[in-house]
């Protein structure tokens, strides 16, 4: 699980479909989350006049808040998180890679972890041949 660090405090990023739900009520579709904290223009990519601006600053802050209030709630810790606490932590500096963070754990929420498959000792080749043949016939 992604963390980062908030005067001193750790915490953890959580992303699951209840955080995508929040995201899209309080920050915008998700199509242009990305823009919107990366404080860029969504028609222009290169265009990044909006950086350090009060929209990408509240996405951004909004971001954390709810990826780290559902990161603190699942690791048994108070939720306490605010948007004024969140910017007050921060650093400007930090702006960059805090936003990073923040994408890499939305990536892991996303990914979907498949079982692998275990072989059960020695396969034989013709034995599985049968089988199959018997699985048609019936």
């Amino acid at each position: 699980m992604v963390t980062i660090t908030l005067r001193g405090r750790k915490v953890p990023l959580l992303y699951t479909t209840w955080e995508m739900k929040q995201i899209q009520e309080e920050i915008g579709p998700l199509g242009k989350v990305p823009y919107m904290i990366g404080g860029m223009n969504p028609e222009d990519e290169k265009d990044t006049s909006k950086y350090g601006g009060v929209e990408q600053l509240e996405s951004l802050a909004s971001l954390i808040r709810i990826l780290g209030n559902a990161g603190l709630e699942e690791s048994g810790e108070e939720p306490d998180l605010t948007n004024k606490k969140i910017m007050r932590a921060l650093k400007p500096n930090e702006l960059t890679d805090i936003m990073q963070l923040c994408a890499e754990a939305m990536n892991q929420g996303m990914e979907t972890e498949y079982p692998e498959k275990q072989e059960e000792g020695p396969v034989d080749v013709t034995l599985e041949e049968i089988n199959k043949k018997k699985v048609k016939d019936d």
